[in-house]
């Protein structure tokens, strides 16, 4: 596995190949949406799976089995991250439940109620903050060393996925706002992510629900996947549109960037993830296994040469660059 592979760019991402897949096939006959998420150190990969038989599990990949390290039991499972100590996870409930877990030994460490339904959820870059937002439009910050409440507001709209800039200057969330005749529109909000004050909204016009929100890297761009599959640049912070994208047909449900910001990966709300060049947006790898009951968040590791993402039978798939790989400016990586 620690064999050195390409780090993945606009170049090598053409040449990605499953090269490891983890965890035992699940028979439920449920739908499943699997949450994936990666340690500082590209070493620990996590799952959470919010459907069917809801769990949180989580694997060391330096070990040669591809069977969880640990898996626990997560009703109502939404999202989880490992914090920024290496020996902590954290996990978020529909309920709006956060729990902290041991990754040394999978224990239960403390569970503290926010109150809320959750929608969707975010944790800041330095994992001291956590964004909620909520299908009724509430939409809070969660200061994580204080188990305290930083902001809240509400919105007449419905919430979706949201996010925090790397900078901690902004936050978003992607929405559906009610219009006449019994139909939504899909929109976005920007707030001031120290203050929760309203910076700005962006309603897009041909789409009903905006499903996910992504930052780049670098600051100054927003993006947005939406129901009907567009995936739209956005600049800050007055929300003009930069460019869009034609994405998964079935909608765009996740959206992430890689570590230097010139991948996107782009999750379908059917079993299917694409990768896109950011520049100029080229589909540079495509993969689905044509099943409507799964759905997938995809995850870069932070290291920058694996792609992660939840595969139909419950399982989670690994990508990599294929090795001799001609990365920038012809040379091999």
């Amino acid at each position: 596995m620690y064999a050195p592979s390409p780090l993945l760019t606009p170049d090598t991402a053409r040449s990605l190949t499953r090269v490891r897949t983890l965890g035992e096939p699940d028979p439920s006959p449920h739908a499943r949406l699997q949450w994936l998420g990666w340690d500082a150190a590209s070493r620990h990969l996590l799952s959470v799976q919010g459907r069917g038989d809801a769990q949180l599990r989580w694997w060391d990949l330096a070990s040669d089995g591809d069977s969880p390290r640990f898996t626990r039991p997560l009703a109502g499972g939404v999202a989880a991250w490992f914090l920024p100590d290496a020996r902590t996870l954290l996990s978020v409930t529909i309920r709006g439940a956060l729990q902290t877990w041991s990754v040394a030994d999978g224990e239960l460490l403390s569970t503290v109620e926010t109150g809320m339904s959750v929608s969707g959820a975010c944790l800041s870059a330095d994992g001291t903050q956590l964004l909620l937002s909520a299908p009724g439009g509430r939409v809070l910050l969660w200061d994580l060393r204080r188990s305290w409440l930083v902001w809240r507001r509400e919105e007449p709209a419905y919430l979706y996925g949201c996010a925090l800039s790397p900078d901690g200057h902004f936050a978003a969330a992607g929405a559906a706002e009610e219009q006449e005749g019994n139909t939504v529109r899909a929109s976005l909000r920007l707030w001031d992510a120290r203050t929760g004050k309203l910076l700005g909204t962006h309603a897009f016009e041909h789409s009903n629900r905006t499903w996910t929100v992504a930052f780049a890297p670098s600051g100054g761009v927003l993006v947005a996947g939406t129901s009907s599959g567009q995936v739209v640049f956005l600049g800050l912070p007055d929300l003009c549109v930069l460019r869009s994208l034609n994405g998964p047909g079935a909608g765009a449900l996740h959206v992430e960037f890689n570590r230097d910001g010139s991948l996107l990966a782009i999750g379908a709300d059917t079993c299917a993830f694409e990768v896109r060049a950011v520049h100029d947006g080229r589909k540079l790898y495509a993969d689905s296994d044509l099943d409507d009951m799964e759905t997938s968040t995809v995850a870069f590791s932070p290291d920058g040469r694996f792609v992660s993402w939840g595969m139909d039978d419950g399982k989670v798939g690994l990508w990599a660059a294929a090795r001799g790989a001609l990365g920038p400016g012809g040379q091999r990586d």
